[in-house]
């Protein structure tokens, strides 16, 4: 009996027109998935940059800068006060500064440091005539209390815009406190401000006699800042 005899194999030449098909197939198909897709694609791709200079154009994150509940563990309100003032005050964080202190105030928690210390967070806030306020309260309640005379000659040179008031408001805490804390600084910025007054030298610029303040600021939290 003779044996069945399988037809022979397909040679390679035999699939490969097949296969060239499907591979344009796939291409074809998969350009054409893009091409219907690619306005949503477009949009999809803006709103992620949009999203990305939206995020870019924020503030900082003012969470790295909160009080942690130890802070006012354990201390009476009006104190509480007192010192979470004193932590948005070192922060910079002036309107959160001001409520804090004024708390403070309310709750009995008052004196020449802390009526100082509203004076400055009001002035950096942009209240100057509230600062003010604060300094010739602090002076009233302590004549001793030199950071808020201090502080009204720089007040009125750089906010209120008034060197002659400036320069008595310092001469004068030369004259009170001849070995204060700021006694070089409050003879340098004389001379800044009678030299500009009368056209011999410029002004200060901008914020130069904030900066001289600012490298002043070295009393502990709870005392008047200069």
């Amino acid at each position: 009996m003779s044996k069945p005899v399988n037809p022979p194999a397909p040679s390679s030449s035999f699939w490969l027109p097949f296969i060239l098909s499907g591979v344009f197939g796939l291409l074809v198909g998969a350009t054409l998935t893009y091409l219907a897709l690619r306005p949503d694609l477009q949009r999809a791709a803006a709103a992620r940059a949009a999203a990305g200079a939206g995020a870019a154009s924020l503030p900082a994150d003012t969470t790295a800068h909160e009080p942690t509940p130890e802070l006012t563990a354990g201390q009476p309100p009006a104190q509480a006060e007192r010192t979470l003032g004193n932590f948005y005050y070192d922060h910079q964080n002036w309107s959160q500064a001001v409520a804090h202190y004024e708390s403070a105030i309310r709750q009995g928690s008052d004196d020449a440091d802390i009526r100082t210390d509203l004076g400055n967070s009001y002035r950096f806030a942009g209240r100057p005539q509230d600062a003010l306020v604060q300094y010739e309260l602090a002076q009233k309640m302590n004549p001793n209390h030199e950071f808020s005379l201090f502080n009204q000659g720089g007040l009125y040179l750089d906010d209120l815009h008034e060197p002659a008031k400036a320069v008595a408001a310092w001469q004068q805490y030369l004259q009170r406190f001849p070995t204060g804390q700021n006694v070089a600084a409050a003879r340098q910025l004389i001379a800044q401000a009678q030299g500009g007054a009368a056209g011999l030298s410029p002004m200060p610029s901008p914020g130069a006699e904030k900066t001289i303040l600012d490298r002043l600021k070295s009393p502990p939290p709870a005392a008047g800042k200069p």
